[in-house]
């Protein structure tokens, strides 16, 4: 293994303040490098359950979406076969007004000598 502060040992502080205003007392680089470490796989736990419950929520939101749009599309359907029924119900009662009357004077020759 090599030893890093016989590399270069200006460029290692073991005296270097930590985040948490927590003060190492280490003896060798790689327990600040395990403090640190530390810290980081805290902080990224718990983005992780963050982002679970993120997902949770967005998946439980999905499913109530769709059960919306499934009811509207149910509601869309229903209606618009409820106007075809009344609007065929209504088209039985009503006269044409296209329809063409009997001509009297046809209806006279008829009845008149032959």
């Amino acid at each position: 293994m090599v030893d890093l502060m016989s590399l270069e040992p200006s460029l290692i502080k073991t005296d270097q303040e930590l985040p948490g205003a927590r003060q190492s007392n280490a003896m060798e680089p790689a327990d600040d490098i395990v403090a640190f470490g530390a810290t980081s796989i805290g902080e990224i736990e718990k983005l992780m359950e963050e982002l679970r419950v993120a997902r949770d929520y967005l998946r439980s939101e999905g499913e109530r979406v769709k059960s919306i749009n499934a009811r509207y599309a149910h509601l869309t359907r229903t209606a618009s076969d409820s106007v075809k029924i009344i609007a065929e119900s209504m088209g039985k009662w009503r006269v044409p007004e296209m329809e063409p009357e009997p001509r009297r004077s046809d209806s006279i020759r008829r009845i008149g000598p032959q």
